[in-house]
């Protein structure tokens, strides 16, 4: 059994410790004298874990992508109102996916639209809610 366990670490120690092997498919990199789980070693879990991390480096943040600068839209309400929760308060960056630059920059607009008085300060705005208030919804 050592035997066996020898032949199959030998070619491993005698490419020494900065020898290290990478899987050219997956650009996947092993290194030598180092435990693997079995999962780790399947090619379409590597392929999976690929693809789910270039997945999550895709930014999400809807300004970056149309161009848009949050500071300029102030006044759209109801696309404010995304960025607010029910109680009033601005969503964090990791609830939003904004980037660092962009969450700043809607925080700022979300309170030069509190000030201006176009949102509400303690509660998000319901457009339904808000049209009932107005008179020009139902009952």
């Amino acid at each position: 059994m050592q035997e066996q366990i020898d032949r199959l670490i030998s070619p491993a120690a005698s490419s020494g410790p900065g020898k290290v092997y990478e899987n050219s498919e997956y650009s996947r990199v092993y290194f030598p004298k180092t435990t693997y789980h079995p999962h780790e070693l399947d090619e379409g879990y590597a392929q999976k874990a690929m693809e789910k991390a270039a997945e999550s480096k895709k930014s999400k943040d809807p300004f970056v992508a149309l161009g848009l600068n949050p500071l300029k839209a102030y006044k759209n309400s109801s696309l404010l109102s995304n960025f607010v929760t029910d109680m009033g308060k601005i969503k964090p960056r990791y609830k939003t996916g904004l980037t660092p630059k962009s969450q700043r920059r809607v925080a700022q607009a979300i309170k030069r639209a509190r000030a201006f008085g176009l949102i509400p300060v303690t509660s998000r705005l319901d457009s339904v809610n808000n049209y009932k208030s107005l008179g020009r919804g139902g009952r």
